[in-house]
């Protein structure tokens, strides 16, 4: 109970906090992109950097954790996609903006500053692992069937998506730590003293521009809204451990892939709502009532794993 509180009751303070100072217009809450930009373009690569690039080679890759925890998102949004598709009778654009909702885990912003607190810094492995397949599959595949479903005036080609994502310093950063480990090469106590300052600020940082974020989305309660967390918040996570469970997956990296699918939707999925102007009410209530309803079923998450101070 006490890793719990540990772990959950300053997110929650700091969450609160930035969702006040939004709701009170001290910093409008159109400001959070620049935090969320700090967040994803600089803070967290650094972080990363400076994680595997002094991290051992071997511990960086876990090929049996990469298939499993590949199998746990891309099954829940195909799971979703046919749910909503042949059980709801939604139109194609809709079933795939709510299989993005529900397979779309926060990794970032709650992900980041939780597992510091559980696991550690090694834990962040995990989270690139994540942010890589949701990149580089989730992502073009949600791009791709919305604009065929719908009349987009912005055609994006696939091609372009994945250049993209591999310059982007989330991408950018862990490859280079990568390349840096297995060479065994040394980076200099400056450079490490350097990355580690600014990347500690990725934890309070995303929690705030959290908080920001759900400040300026209006609340919407119906019957997809409630499907989606219900999905996303409870049926993830134990999709998952049947999945640890056949792939015998096991120690600190099934507790990381079981755990990061019980965190609600990510806030970036709601930016393709808004960008394809696709379920925007339900997209952005299900990331704020899901956001909130986690504090609660992380919580018996992590005490149903059993998970132990690092």
């Amino acid at each position: 109970m006490d890793l719990i509180l540990k772990s959950l009751v300053p997110l929650s303070v700091i969450i609160t906090c930035g969702w006040i100072i939004g709701w009170r217009k001290i910093i409008d809450s159109k400001h959070s992109t620049h935090f969320a930009t700090y967040v994803m373009n600089f803070s967290f690569p650094c972080l990363l950097l400076f994680k595997t690039a002094t991290s051992n080679v071997d511990d960086l890759i876990n090929y049996r954790f990469i298939i499993g925890f590949a199998l746990g998102l891309l099954g829940m949004y195909i799971l979703m996609f046919i749910i909503n598709r042949y059980i709801y009778h939604r139109s194609i654009s809709h079933s795939c903006q709510s299989s993005f909702m529900c397979s779309f885990p926060n990794m970032a912003f709650m992900g980041i500053p939780i597992f510091m607190v559980l696991f550690g810094e090694q834990s962040l492995i995990a989270i690139v692992i994540g942010n890589v397949i949701t990149s580089l599959i989730m992502i073009p595949t949600t791009v791709s069937i919305l604009e065929y479903a719908q009349e987009s005036q912005v055609k994006t080609k696939i091609s372009s998506i994945i250049i993209k994502v591999f310059t982007k310093p989330l991408v950018l950063a862990p490859i280079v730590g990568f390349i840096i480990s297995a060479l065994n090469f040394q980076l200099p106590t400056l450079a490490i003293d350097t990355l580690k300052m600014i990347g500690d600020t990725t934890s309070g940082v995303s929690l705030f521009t959290l908080g920001l974020l759900m400040s300026a989305n209006k609340i919407q309660l119906n019957s997809y809204v409630i499907s989606n967390i219900f999905f996303k918040n409870f049926i993830h996570p134990l999709m998952m451990w049947g999945i640890i469970i056949v792939l015998d997956i096991s120690g600190v990296w099934a507790k990381e892939a079981i755990l990061l699918c019980a965190m609600p939707s990510a806030i970036t999925a709601t930016m393709f709502a808004a960008k394809y102007d696709v379920l925007k009410a339900e997209s952005s209530s299900s990331a704020v009532l899901g956001t909130i309803i986690s504090l609660l079923s992380v919580a018996v998450v992590i005490h149903m794993l059993g998970v132990d101070v690092p």
